[in-house]
């Protein structure tokens, strides 16, 4: 394999993955049918301002295909006592 073949197969693969997490989250409704395969990444706020803060789940799906959907986490201070 030459030297620019690999850099060229580097540089798509790259390119896919990036596209993927580029995407908007859909907002999650109570009752939706999710299809999870496998965990990609959860992202939220290191630090809670309220009650709940916005959380971000990237997930691949049955089909391979790369989703992502917003949620309300709540802090876990606002649960305490």
């Amino acid at each position: 394999m030459t030297f620019i073949k690999a850099i060229t197969i580097a540089t798509l693969t790259l390119g896919s993955s990036v596209g993927a997490y580029a995407q908007t989250a859909s907002p999650y409704q109570y009752g939706m049918n999710l299809d999870i395969a496998q965990v990609i990444a959860v992202e939220a706020p290191s630090h809670a301002t309220g009650h709940a803060d916005t959380a971000t789940l990237t997930y691949r799906d049955s089909d391979g295909k790369v989703q992502k959907i917003s949620y309300l986490r709540p802090a876990t201070y606002a649960n305490q006592n």
